[in-house]
């Protein structure tokens, strides 16, 4: 079992020396200083503060997924048309819509088809894609090890067609309710709920898994214009401790895989400490994985490359997404094979 110290990682990872430029837009952003440090570096002075605005000014992309198992796109569109709402499909799915307009009731999660489980409502399109970047087979065996509230657990059998077992994980106990609602709505049966830490699963589990769904619990970072708190929230010693933990979780999740099995890492972030690096670490580790370079170009490719921060060249496959250049929040997604 891979066990990683804060302070350890706080040793190698390198805090940023901030120019009086960073300081100074931090102030006048209300950010902590390193973090608009690493956005200088990461992006230059002028689209640094592109991404600072489009945090200050995003405007919400309110996405479903269309339950396909029990409902044609089409007539699901039909219907909620009729209701007052206007949609439109995402480039790379098929059966999630962005809702352009709606009325003024009934709202998207408060449907009669949203209770009958006709689709699944997200906040923004960028959750959807790490079950599709997995893309799982039907009749294999998968597991969540984070699923809670369930969107990419709901997702990822649902491309499995309901079809094999799905594993959805979560340790806190106040989740398990609404991830057995949304599989129970959605009219899923091929599941079974667990409750433990994911670093104890493969203990209990072993190698048995064919796809692994490993989205973190992390800084949210890349979810500032939701949550404008988290600009001051992860102190250089808390991101450490994420990290830390996001190096294990990964780690186990790679323990639950059999020799060749895929998966995916995604986390809400855009800090590359809590992305490339916790990859980084985990191909440093387990000399039996690689990355898969997703068929997906719609979006950004890996930083291989952070000023103090060691990176591993294969992480430039994963896929960045930034809010400035997509109009999503910032995310993610690394997939990876065991061999």
């Amino acid at each position: 079992m891979l066990r990683v110290e804060a302070n350890d990682v706080l040793k190698r990872i390198k805090w940023w020396k901030c120019s009086e430029w960073a300081i100074r837009i931090s102030e006048r952003y209300g950010y902590l200083p390193y973090m608009v440090c690493r956005y200088e570096e990461m992006l230059g002075r002028e689209e640094a503060l592109q991404l600072l605005e489009s945090f200050e000014n995003f405007k919400p992309r309110i996405t479903i997924r269309v339950n396909d198992l029990v409902i044609d796109p089409r007539e699901l569109i039909n219907k909620l048309e009729d209701l007052g709402f206007r949609l439109k499909r995402l480039e790379w799915c098929s059966y999630c819509l962005e809702i352009v307009e709606q009325p003024p009731s009934p709202s998207i999660g408060a449907t009669h088809e949203y209770l009958k489980g006709l689709y699944f409502v997200y906040r923004d399109p960028a959750p959807t894609v790490p079950p599709i970047v997995l893309d799982p087979r039907p009749g294999a065996k998968a597991i969540d090890v984070c699923a809670a509230p369930g969107g990419k657990a709901t997702h990822v059998l649902q491309i499995m067609r309901d079809e094999g077992l799905l594993v959805a994980n979560d340790k806190a106990r106040s989740r398990i309710p609404i991830l057995l609602s949304h599989f129970v709505r959605m009219r899923l049966r091929s599941f079974v709920i667990t409750w433990m830490d994911a670093r104890e699963l493969p203990k209990y589990l072993g190698e048995s898994f064919d796809y692994v769904v490993t989205d973190v619990p992390c800084s949210a970072e890349g979810g500032i214009m939701f949550d404008p708190t988290r600009k001051t929230k992860t102190k250089p010693n808390d991101l450490a401790k994420l990290v830390a933990r996001e190096i294990e979780i990964l780690g186990a999740a790679v323990d639950l895989a059999r020799p060749g099995a895929r998966i995916v890492y995604s986390t809400c972030s855009i800090a590359p400490e809590e992305n490339e690096f916790v990859v980084s670490k985990i191909l440093e580790a387990y000399d039996d994985l690689k990355i898969v370079k997703p068929k997906l170009n719609l979006w950004d490719w890996g930083l291989d490359y952070v000023p103090n921060l060691e990176l591993e060249p294969e992480v430039r496959n994963c896929i960045r997404i930034w809010p400035h250049r997509h109009g999503m929040q910032g995310f993610f997604v690394c997939l990876l094979e065991k061999s």
